[in-house]
């Protein structure tokens, strides 16, 4: 390659970032420099699908004009405002979301990360119960990588910052896929709730202020729970007076089929999380919460630039996109479609051992067995790395490549030529893996 000023420059720069790309699969070398809707190209003008909606934001599917218009219209007539006065985007906005959260959650907080909207609903959480100290998450929970929401994700490999951390208790949860020994997936819901009660009266000093959940677990496996979880741990909150903490970053704005899997799952959350989606593209995140909890004290919460008005205006029009393309009902679609096609190469593939929704949170669990179960990270690194130079980028569950599931969680509204053709390279690099007992 001819070296210019531009890839000099490029290359100084890589060199001058702290935290290195290093997935393992060659992803660091990808430099996007354009998307539209379920595309994305490189600086060599390659096209790739995107089946990653970039970490699952893009729901609306990347620069939807009518987001990129609102944004170009806001930054006309401010850009900044300090977090005492206010602007006609943070109104409209908090109408809006307080307009489609579910019932009973009436008012809006913002900030522009999904890791700091969790430090949010974790304070207001701590806030209205004054007398405890924990908050529990579930195993393999992923809430954030900042200095406090890292000690509620998954056990970090290399968590070096502990004693300066939160207090954080993990509780096991069901796996329908992998149910505790003995036990159909209803009953190891039943155990599983049995431990979170007796983990808030017996299992932590200090008293326990919220159990904090994925209504879907994204980046610890993509599990949904038994029915009965969703309801059982509502239960238990009431019983032992104990805030839930629904985080939908991942799951809401249509993900699911629906606008959030609180409503997909028929459970009412104390304190609501939402991110990545809402902004369309733009950074922006935020808590949702009920009517009975009561408003922090003047200076407990207050972020320089977490009511950003180009993200408020962003925020605003994609809302109403959602709305207006009804991508509720596509992500269900073409939710649908693609379980069935996966559900097909199941039946002639063995190392995909489980197939998940729902919606068009989609996903794969590879093994190298169907017997055991033993997960097959090998084959997820392999797919997802094979995929890439197909043109199809596909994501995979944890830190580090340690994870066996290949996720497919493109834009809702993403054209079924392109999610087809998706599946179909995926199809062929499974056979090809299959073929040489790559796993």
């Amino acid at each position: 390659m001819q070296r210019t000023p531009e890839t000099t420059a490029a290359e100084t720069g890589r060199r001058a970032l702290l935290a290195r790309r290093t997935s393992g699969r060659g992803d660091e070398d990808i430099v996007l420099t354009r998307a539209r809707g379920s595309r994305v190209w490189d600086t060599a003008g390659r096209e790739y699908i995107d089946c990653t909606s970039q970490a699952w934001s893009n729901n609306l599917g990347a620069n939807d004009p009518r987001v990129v218009e609102a944004a170009i219209a806001q930054l006309r007539e401010i850009t900044h405002v300090r977090p005492v006065y206010s602007s006609p985007p943070l109104f409209e906005l908090s109408a809006k979301l307080v307009e489609v959260a579910p019932a009973g959650l009436d008012r809006v907080s913002y900030s522009l990360h999904g890791s700091t909207a969790v430090e949010t609903a974790m304070k207001v959480a701590l806030c209205n119960r004054p007398d405890a100290q924990n908050i529990l998450v579930l195993h393999d929970a992923y809430h954030g990588r900042s200095l406090a929401t890292m000690a509620a994700s998954w056990p970090h490999p290399r968590n070096r910052f502990g004693p300066v951390q939160p207090r954080f208790t993990r509780v096991p949860a069901p796996n329908p896929y992998r149910p505790r020994i003995g036990l159909d997936p209803e009953s190891d819901s039943a155990l599983c709730l049995d431990l979170l009660r007796d983990t808030i009266r017996k299992g932590v000093d200090g008293g326990v202020a919220a159990v904090m959940m994925e209504p879907v677990q994204g980046n610890g496996g993509h599990i949904e729970f038994p029915r009965t979880w969703y309801s059982g741990v509502r239960q238990v909150c009431d019983e032992e007076n104990v805030l839930l903490i629904l985080d939908e970053i991942q799951t809401g704005f249509g993900r699911l089929g629906s606008m959030w899997g609180a409503e997909h799952y028929n459970v009412a959350p104390d304190i609501l999380v939402f991110g990545k989606a809402v902004g369309g593209g733009f950074p922006l995140a935020g808590v949702l919460v009920a009517e009975h909890i009561e408003d922090f004290a003047p200076g407990d919460d207050q972020l320089t630039f977490g009511e950003f008005p180009v993200s408020l205006a962003a925020g605003l029009a994609t809302i109403r996109a959602i709305e207006d393309d009804d991508l509720c009902a596509q992500s269900r679609e073409r939710g649908d479609h693609a379980t069935r096609r996966l559900l097909e190469m199941q039946r002639r593939h063995p190392l995909i051992g489980d197939v998940r929704c729902p919606g068009l949170m989609v996903a794969i669990e590879l093994v190298k067995d169907r017997t055991t179960k033993k997960p097959s990270p090998v084959a997820a690194r392999e797919i997802a790395r094979r995929s890439t130079e197909r043109g199809v980028l596909f994501g995979e569950s944890r830190y580090a490549g340690i994870g066996d599931i290949i996720k497919i969680k493109p834009p809702l509204d993403i054209e079924y030529q392109l999610l087809d053709r998706a599946l179909d390279v995926l199809d062929d690099v499974i056979g090809e893996l299959e073929e040489k007992n790559v796993c």
